[in-house]
């Protein structure tokens, strides 16, 4: 009874079998073969434009053909598509949710990285270096007139090492500065951790992203004209950081470093209470007061740091689409990342490959292999990447 119900949708003409539709009179049935030919010649053919799955299917069927699970074979053939592939759109929804990195103590964890280039200043600078500790979110900064690593390496010696002490862990991204043998050794010398941020992916090392912008803002409005003296600027736009209270923590950074607030220029002009009612020896047992209650004061931030992290967090994860990749699995990766948009311009695909998935470190992080077996250097992070389907 169902298969002759079915049947009578159908008839033949001349030969040839046709369902009748809603849509149109007669729809012609199609083999595999012909079905096949069908979807590759609306796809890609001279009037094809690499529709979705579902116009292709709608296309198809208007044309006045039909077979069974047409709309399931045009997912497949547009899965399958290189070009559809190379030409995708790029993914924006996070593929990972966010990992949160909190220092266990001040100056056990900075970040480093490189900010410019600038309109070369006095002394041929062009470039900021600039260190975060991911605890009291102190910062040191410094130009630089070349980028290499051994300005680096001095950069962490005089600026961080001898004031703070030797850290437990750098974060850096994939620069040439950081990611060398130079600096490696320089780092394995006094036992720090090296860690890198996976390539394209300054979420990993937002720390310094987010201090990177605040000096920007900050040297810019300084400058009017003369924008060349732009490293001139650079210490009064440190201390301003250092001494405003930041959202993570509550507190300013110069207050979690040393115990007690830094003296600015308006309590001069206005004099405040402490500088009206300075005594030289209730101040000094006052400071000691201070640092007796400065591991108290650090504690409270580190919750508040926690806190605030995990509302961050919380945000983020909202937006995430779960992404993930097996050993052996395809993949491509964006193309902007490789230089193409420079080489092609408009024209330039947005993703390139097929690699191959060699190795996961950790979660969201890959080391591919290309065609020929060579790995491809650096970590690649999920949200850089798709998977290609052969």
């Amino acid at each position: 009874m169902k298969l002759r119900r079915k049947a009578s949708r159908y008839t033949l003409v001349d030969g040839v079998l046709y369902k009748r539709s809603f849509s149109l009179p007669l729809l012609r049935c199609l083999n595999p073969y012909e079905a096949e030919y069908a979807l590759r010649e609306v796809h890609e053919g001279v009037c094809g434009s690499h529709v979705g799955a579902r116009t292709l299917a709608h296309k198809v069927l208007r044309q006045g053909y039909y077979w069974p699970n047409m709309y399931k074979d045009a997912t497949l053939f547009v899965q399958r598509c290189s070009k559809c592939q190379f030409f995708a759109h790029l993914t924006h929804q996070p593929a990972e949710e966010l990992t949160t990195l909190v220092a266990p103590w001040p100056f056990a964890q900075w970040g480093l990285d490189l900010l410019g280039p600038f309109i070369k200043g006095v002394g041929g600078v062009t470039h900021l270096i600039v260190g975060v500790d991911y605890f009291t979110k102190w910062v040191e900064a410094r130009p630089l007139s070349s980028l290499t690593s051994k300005k680096v390496e001095d950069f962490v010696f005089s600026s961080i090492i001898c004031r703070y002490g030797i850290p437990n862990q750098i974060v850096a991204d994939n620069g040439t500065q950081f990611n060398c043998t130079s600096f490696r050794d320089f780092c394995f010398s006094y036992g720090i951790k090296l860690q890198f941020t996976s390539v394209y992916h300054p979420e990993s090392n937002g720390m310094v992203e987010s201090v990177n912008k605040c000096i920007l803002e900050g040297i810019k409005p300084r400058l009017e004209q003369h924008k060349a003296k732009w490293a001139d600027e650079l210490n009064n736009v440190l201390w301003a950081y250092r001494t405003t209270s930041r959202t993570a923590t509550g507190e300013t950074p110069y207050h979690l470093a040393f115990g007690t607030e830094a003296v600015i220029p308006i309590e001069i002009g206005v004099p405040s209470f402490r500088v009206t009612h300075f005594d030289e020896g209730r101040n000094g047992q006052l400071l000691r007061g201070n640092l007796d209650m400065l591991d108290d004061l650090r504690e409270e931030a580190r919750l508040r740091t926690l806190v605030y992290k995990q509302k961050i967090a919380n945000f983020y994860n909202k937006r995430v689409r779960p992404r993930s990749f097996k050993v052996g699995d395809l993949v491509l990766r964006k193309a902007g990342l490789t230089g193409f948009e420079t080489r092609f311009g408009k024209l330039a695909p947005n993703w390139e490959g097929p690699y191959t998935v060699a190795e996961v470190p950790h979660p969201g992080a890959y080391i591919l292999r290309d065609t020929d077996g060579k790995r491809v250097p650096r970590v690649w992070n999920v949200n850089n990447l798709k998977k290609f389907y052969p």
